[in-house]
């Protein structure tokens, strides 16, 4: 190992929290400790010449050597992201871990060891999702189908376990409730699909193009807005009463307002969705909710709460 290579191997090192000694990095090199020293002088330099705010401290009692460096992220930051993945379930525990050794790399090893402790816990209890699928892989592929405006050829497994395959041009990648999505656009249909990541099977990438209209063009923004538990359906704006907990009401649909409150303290709410979605959420709220307008989405809750009572009646 020439020098260059000796003094890189201790700043790795270094880099990665580890305390040196002179004397056991001279035995570990097999270098004289006049060597060692003038190599840690050397990554002192450098670093005070690249202005990182990094610095190597001499701690007298143990004589060793680490290196304190200005954190890429605040440790608060590592553990609001942090606890929002563990809350999410969404990925298996070995890439869940992966990400949050690369988010606590960004610490110092005392923020470090600060953000281990805060999800030492939850890590020992964690109960990821039933597909058991590595997702990381799927993430980067769609990422450069989607930059690339790449068409896609596919194997999917729908909810009930039939095989199917698929052609279409991917267009955006949104996580909601536990999973990650993906939403194609499909020519034949001139409208959008959606598609649960995990449930991907074999994929083909092909050569054919795919020219989405400009009528027909959506933002995720816009996806967002309208789409709950990424049920699509068509699109519908409509107004409720609602007795509950407004400012959940108005979080859970995107671009929703008030539009009249009520003497009773309900309010009347107006927003904009796809039907098939938020018909779950509507039923969801019991009698809490009642939906006043269009007529046609009036009829279509009253028919689903018809189903649901045949349920219990058969």
């Amino acid at each position: 190992m020439n020098s260059n290579q000796r003094i890189l191997h201790l700043f790795f090192q270094l880099y990665q929290g580890k305390k040196l000694t002179i004397a056991e990095a001279s035995q570990n090199y097999q270098v004289s400790k006049r060597t060692i020293q003038r190599d840690l002088s050397l990554i002192q330099e450098a670093l005070t010449e690249s202005a990182t705010e990094s610095a190597l401290i001499y701690e007298p009692v143990s004589r060793s050597y680490t290196l304190q460096r200005a954190d890429i992220l605040n440790v608060e930051e590592v553990i609001a992201v942090g606890k929002i993945l563990l809350e999410s379930r969404s990925l298996t525990k070995n890439e869940l871990e992966t990400i949050l050794a690369h988010l606590g790399a960004m610490l110092s090893p005392a923020a470090q060891d600060a953000a281990k402790r805060s999800f030492a816990n939850e890590l020992l209890d964690y109960y990821p999702l039933k597909h058991h699928e590595d997702l990381l892989p799927l993430i980067r592929k769609f990422t450069r189908y989607i930059a690339d405006h790449t068409v896609i050829s596919f194997d999917y497994r729908k909810n009930r376990g039939q095989l199917v395959e698929r052609t279409g041009l991917p267009v955006s990648l949104l996580f909601s409730e536990y999973y990650f999505y993906v939403f194609l656009y499909n020519p034949t249909y001139q409208q959008y699909l959606i598609y649960r990541l995990d449930r991907f099977g074999t994929i083909r990438e092909t050569a054919e193009t795919i020219k989405i209209p400009y009528k027909n063009r959506l933002q995720d923004s816009e996806l967002r807005k309208k789409l709950y538990f990424m049920y699509a359906g068509k699109e519908v704006t409509f107004t409720f009463r609602f007795w509950g907990i407004v400012e959940a009401a108005l979080d859970r649909l995107p671009g929703s307002k008030i539009e009249k409150k009520m003497a009773d303290g309900s309010v009347i709410i107006s927003a904009t969705a796809f039907d098939s979605g938020v018909i779950m959420w509507l039923l969801s709220q019991g009698a809490q909710a009642a939906v006043l307008s269009p007529p046609s989405f009036v009829q279509k809750i009253k028919t689903e709460i018809d189903k649901m009572q045949k349920r219990y009646t058969d």
